[in-house]
C-alpha cells in the first residue's frame, strides 16, 4: 500500500475519534493541528525516508547566536529517551520538538501515543523557553486543523 494512503486512512481514524471534520494530508504530503490557539504541530510525510515527522513549534527566539545552538544540542543529548529532538527553523525563528515515527511502526496507537508525549514535552518547553508573538507564530503554521 503506498505510504501516503495509509497515513491519510490513519489521520481519518484520528481525525473522526477526536471529533474532527476531516484530517488528511496535501499534495505535499504535509498536514496542520493547531491545539488551545497556541501549539502548532505538523505533520510531514517522508516517504522516500519511509516515515511520518511530527513537528512541533514550541517558541520563538530573538536572538539568535552559538549559545541558543549549544543549549539544543544539549538538550539533545538528554532527550533522546523520549524519542524527541529538537531542531530550530531560522527562517521563522522558532524552536521546534520533532518525533519520528518509522512507516513499519505507524499505528493510529502508535500515532496517538507519539503526539500525545511530543504536546506534553512542548507545552513544558514554552513554559521555559522565550515566548514569541503568539500571533505570528500561529500564521506561520500551514492551514490545518483546530483542535
Amino acid at each position: 500500500m503506498d505510504l501516503s494512503i495509509k497515513v491519510n486512512q490513519l489521520l481519518a481514524e484520528f481525525a473522526s475519534r477526536s471529533g474532527l471534520p476531516a484530517l488528511s494530508l496535501d499534495k505535499e504530503g504535509v498536514a496542520s493541528l493547531l491545539f488551545d490557539d497556541q501549539l502548532g504541530v505538523t505533520l510531514v510525510l517522508l516517504a522516500g525516508r519511509d516515515r511520518l515527522v511530527l513537528e512541533a513549534d514550541v517558541a520563538g527566539i530573538e536572538t539568535v547566536g552559538d549559545g541558543i545552538f549549544r543549549q539544543l544540542a544539549s538538550f539533545n543529548r538528554r532527550w533522546y529517551r523520549f524519542d524527541l529532538h529538537f531542531g530550530f527553523d531560522e527562517e521563522t525563528g522558532v524552536v521546534q520538538l520533532y518525533a519520528q515515527i518509522p512507516a513499519a511502526e505507524l499505528t493510529l496507537l502508535r500515532f496517538e501515543t507519539t503526539l500525545a508525549n511530543l504536546l506534553d514535552h512542548a507545552e513544558f518547553w514554552q513554559k521555559l523557553l522565550p515566548a514569541q508573538d503568539s500571533t505570528a507564530q500561529v500564521q506561520s503554521i500551514p492551514a490545518g486543523m483546530r483542535v
